[in-house]
């Protein structure tokens, strides 16, 4: 859509002007409790903690030879205009001051009077120029005209058809050098054209748009914002009450924001996101804004950080080993303790995936005792107050404590069932017994497997009953069946038939239950 309202007469039918190692990668807390080596289970052992063990150690002898509190995100608001108010100055030092800046206002009627003839007879000459499709001479001529036109308006600053026929000089040289992808040259003209039309919103736009071509992204982010308090201006001067233009300031401010991402401005994109959320226009827009804003805030408002996180999570498929090398250079950096614990809990997976696994359970042993109990759902999520104020939550994202979780945990399964294959029953019977501490969904599996270990010593296997029996009711139907099997062969053994009897019908119900 053209950002003028008028063609130049003489040109109209021949120009057209349009927008276009093996530690972990935080450090481990001091050790709780001092635990007496024994021949099956000598501490320290990857990802379990020395209580378990000591527990292990102490109860099954005879059957084997700081909570980090969240920092708040802080409110860094860019006030009104704080800004857009230099726009200008910006523009000048860009592409130097305006021809028509320093007009005296004095007429020299006889110089005003040469100046628009030879601005007339230049731009006839283009014309013809056009028309032989002599497109350099045109353009050499429309300079020529520009040049004389500026002259006549700084001559005489009041008269309006001069700086008519001047901005449509600019306009479509501004489209010429657009085309060419002559950007520096676009800033030039429609700088010239901003001086005559600095209420058009447009204008700033296509400088803001030449600028992001340059990559001189912190100085389009300004114009961008320029262009979205021109659209809100006209609503505030609007002599008949006219509403701003919601869908073009959310449009504006989007591409602030992603000119204030691409130069690194944190505080720059907090003032074009919050701005953007106060003009979305659908569901879609207000998501939008809200999710970059939380995405913004990852590691408070240090975008470089998160940036390179999520360029290193995509290359890890490809380049894991260098990206775990990166991981290792970025996590010390980290200031937000969501970020360091996201950042980690990937370093911890893509180690355990790659071979690393001592390393990769002592990081998710640190990492669960870190957020085991950061356990309100206030403290989980991130949420918009009715101003439409983030408040960033305690964990990256609401599901991480589970995801941490169930990948604690079945790492941990997996080095008990590793253990077994090993011959290493004393070892493997701990890490299930460290399964059942972190209460993942790999707990009842753990404790069955458990339970088979030590039943060759059937008094100390049955301490385990009373555990299984609290989250009985959580476990799969055939966990439950597998467990009631040993534990009721258990009794068997030491002569309960009793016992035995009545774990036998529990077994049978739910069996019938599954066959139904």
């Amino acid at each position: 859509m053209s950002i003028l309202r008028f063609v130049c007469p003489v040109l109209a039918i021949i120009f057209l002007f349009g927008c276009g190692q093996t530690a972990p990668v935080i450090e481990a807390p001091s050790p709780e409790t001092e635990v007496v080596s024994q021949d099956f289970v000598i501490p320290p052992l990857p990802g379990v903690d020395s209580l378990v063990i000591s527990n292990v150690v102490s109860t099954f002898d005879s059957t084997f030879v700081d909570d980090l509190a969240e920092i708040q995100a802080q409110e860094m608001f860019l006030k009104g205009q704080q800004l857009v108010a230099h726009a200008e100055s910006i523009l000048t030092v860009i592409a130097g001051p305006s021809a028509l800046e320093n007009a005296s206002g004095e007429v020299d009627n006889d110089a005003f009077e040469d100046a628009m003839q030879g601005a007339q007879d230049a731009m006839t000459q283009a014309s013809r120029a056009q028309a032989a499709q002599d497109s350099a001479q045109a353009q050499l001529l429309l300079a020529e005209a520009q040049l004389r036109l500026e002259e006549a308006v700084s001559l005489n600053p009041r008269h309006e058809e001069s700086k008519y026929q001047l901005a449509q000089v600019y306009s479509i040289r501004a489209n010429y050098f657009r085309q060419q992808a002559a950007w520096e040259q676009v800033i030039e003209i429609l700088r010239g054209l901003v001086a005559l039309r600095a209420n058009e919103h447009g204008l700033w736009a296509e400088i803001a748009i030449a600028l992001d071509n340059l990559e001189r992204f912190p100085y389009a982010a300004v114009m961008w914002l320029r262009a979205a308090d021109t659209v809100m201006e006209d609503s505030r001067l609007s002599f008949d009450d006219a509403p701003a233009d919601s869908g073009l300031i959310f449009t504006y401010s989007v591409r602030a924001y992603r000119s204030f991402v691409a130069s690194r401005n944190g505080d720059g994109v907090y003032r074009a996101l919050n701005q953007a959320l106060q003009y979305t226009t659908s569901a879609e827009e207000e998501n939008y804004a809200k999710q970059e804003l939380v995405w913004s805030q990852w590691d408070h408002l240090n975008l470089e950080h998160r940036i390179v996180f999520d360029s290193l999570r995509q290359a890890a498929s490809e380049s894991p080993l260098s990206v775990l090398t990166e991981l290792e250079e970025l996590i010390p950096k980290l200031i937000r303790p969501a970020a360091l614990w996201e950042a980690s809990y990937n370093h911890a997976v893509l180690s355990y995936d790659n071979g690393f696994e001592d390393r990769a359970l002592d990081t998710l042993q640190i990492l669960w005792h870190r957020v085991v109990d950061i356990d309100t759902s206030e403290s989980r999520g991130h949420s918009f107050g009715p101003s439409g104020h983030l408040t960033m939550g305690a964990f990256p994202y609401i599901t991480f404590q589970d995801d941490l979780r169930s990948a604690y945990g079945s790492v941990l399964f997996s080095r008990g069932l590793a253990h077994i294959r090993g011959g290493r029953s004393g070892l493997a019977f701990t890490y299930f017994m460290q399964v059942a501490e972190v209460k993942s969904h790999y707990t009842g599996k753990a404790y069955i497997e458990a339970i088979k270990l030590a039943r060759y010593n059937p008094e100390q296997a049955l301490k385990i009953e009373p555990m299984v029996e609290e989250i009985f009711d959580e476990m799969d139907r055939e966990d439950q069946m597998e467990y009631l099997m040993e534990i009721g062969n258990l009794y068997r053994r030491l002569g309960e038939n009793d016992k035995t009897s009545s774990i036998l019908t529990r077994f049978r119900n739910i069996r019938n239950q599954t066959s139904n």
